[in-house]
């Protein structure tokens, strides 16, 4: 039985990690791998994308501290424009990226021999001393203490039936889809685009621009995000047709950046159900009695800083 368990391995658990400096902590993850939405796909001989958390950057001394003591960060150089009825530059500001890729924000901290990848704990029961935790594959874990670190939704599924007094409140996170582009070296000049003259897109993030040593310096790498109305309508519809989103995706970004379909050597998408939260939804939860607690960026935001701010938080309270 460990003392702690940690249900996600995303950046909250790294935190949470780092300030309860306990060296009995299980953290349970059903991906492959760390990150949670700080992920990086990483496609042999093309490169490396962001297709989750884009950069960080901080907004207070402390988190701007913490960040910078990250052994596996650096800052992103170059800058960032809107393009809209015109092209504009936006003020400079400090951005943060992971080294090899924004999953480094997680392996920075995260013990990853304290990890169980592809188990995705799909029941909690709470025993006269401790918690149950049950796997899909029906593996059984035991642990002193909980902590929950998943979207809002997950969170809201794993605990329904157990008399946890948590206010549950449906529909506050937003999905988002992602779609990574390789083309032959072409002149992307600016490392990030806002784009607001589009009824598809948001974002375009110059993934080259990152110099990592991965990427291939023969291909321009890009990562583009859907804006929030083409998600919420679409988010269903991506489930029965990946292909179909992809498609509307790309040829949205080729005509915006008019760009030849035959130059795209590498293309592929991925949907973010649960990827933002843009008010404050909850407060950090902690059940003296029952040993259990919940965090996340969504309680306060969406932001790794409020992520941050969150699990620092409650394991402060834990404390």
């Amino acid at each position: 039985m460990n003392q702690i368990a940690i249900i996600g391995a995303g950046f909250s658990s790294a935190v949470l990690s780092h300030y309860l400096r306990n060296d009995d902590i299980i953290i349970f993850d059903k991906a492959r791998g760390p990150g949670g939405r700080s992920s990086t796909r990483k496609v042999e001989g093309v490169g490396a994308f962001d297709h989750g958390l884009q950069y960080i950057t901080p907004k207070s001394k402390e988190f701007l501290e913490f960040i910078k003591n990250l052994s596996l960060v650096k800052k992103w150089n170059g800058d960032f424009v809107e393009l809209g009825d015109a092209t504009s530059v936006l003020p400079a500001t400090d951005k943060y990226i992971g080294i090899s890729g924004n999953n480094d924000f997680v392996k920075s901290t995260l013990n990853l021999d304290q990890c169980k990848f592809n188990h995705k704990i799909i029941n909690i029961e709470c025993k006269s001393d401790h918690w149950q935790l049950t796997t899909d594959k029906n593996q059984q874990f035991q642990s002193k203490k909980l902590i929950l670190t998943m979207p809002q939704e997950q969170t809201n599924d794993l605990i329904r039936g157990t008399g946890i007094d948590f206010e549950i409140k449906e529909h506050t996170m937003k999905p988002c889809f992602t779609m990574m582009l390789a083309l032959p070296n072409k002149d992307f000049q600016h490392a990030g685009y806002i784009i607001k003259n589009s009824s598809i897109l948001s974002w375009c993030a110059n993934e080259s621009s990152k110099q990592r040593e991965l990427n291939n310096n023969n291909l321009t790498l890009l990562t583009i995000q859907s804006n929030e109305a083409y998600a919420f309508q679409n988010y269903k519809r991506y489930r029965e047709d990946k292909a179909l989103i992809l498609d509307e995706m790309l040829h949205e970004f080729l005509r915006l950046f008019q760009i030849e379909h035959n130059q795209v050597t590498h293309k592929d998408v991925h949907g973010w159900l649960y990827a933002f939260s843009d008010h404050e939804s909850s407060s950090v939860y902690w059940d003296q009695n029952k040993q259990i607690g919940i965090t996340g960026d969504w309680i306060t935001g969406g932001r790794a800083e409020d992520s941050w701010k969150n699990a620092k938080y409650l394991a402060e309270i834990m404390k």
